[in-house]
């Protein structure tokens, strides 16, 4: 082989090399990155709370509740906020309705007096679902039942505790309490 082929091979090896060296250097091209619920949660800085149906007394509860406890700064639109929070509720927020009627019926081959009375006794639903804002997908959603009460004030007493083990869930998802001390640790 003449001097001047050998040349232009090691040439043409040492650019093949050349190239390779410099794409291995090269950072891969950045993903985009996907966050899971639970990283969406944690890194949120803004929210919105809303109450999309039912009785404000829930509403009103988780409102103070995160309000207070410092995490989140409370904004006013869905564009300025991380997470929507989302408070519902369904079912008993009447009062209990009596529904009566009177009037003869035959009984037993003889006309006898007859009346019938019918109450709602259905306890209240609360619903808390916190969604991203962006692209309004569910992160974390929870449930809890106000026991039901006859007397309205028992029955927003309920309401209120119900709306407080809510908004302690959500603390719970955001902040997992430490793991208790084992002997070592004391």
């Amino acid at each position: 082989m003449s001097l001047a082929k050998l040349l232009t091979r090691l040439s043409a090896t040492t650019l093949t090399l050349a190239s390779i060296a410099a794409t291995a250097q090269q950072p891969a091209p950045e993903k985009p990155r996907v966050e899971t619920p639970a990283a969406r949660l944690a890194n949120a800085k803004t929210v919105l709370i809303m109450r999309t149906r039912g009785n404000s007394i829930p509403y009103d509860v988780i409102h103070d509740t995160v309000e207070g406890w410092g995490r989140f700064t409370l904004v006013q639109t869905p564009d300025q906020a991380d997470l929507l929070i989302q408070v519902a509720t369904s079912g008993g927020d009447s009062e209990v309705r009596v529904t009566s009627s009177s009037g003869q019926s035959l009984q037993s081959g003889k006309y006898e007096q007859s009346t019938h009375s019918d109450r709602d006794l259905s306890a209240t639903d609360i619903k808390l679902t916190v969604l991203d804002a962006k692209n309004r997908r569910v992160l974390w959603e929870a449930n809890e039942t106000a026991r039901h009460a006859m007397k309205e004030k028992a029955r927003e007493n309920n309401l209120v505790e119900a709306a407080q083990r809510l908004a302690s869930k959500l603390h719970e998802r955001l902040e997992p309490p430490p793991p208790p001390a084992t002997k070592e640790q004391k």
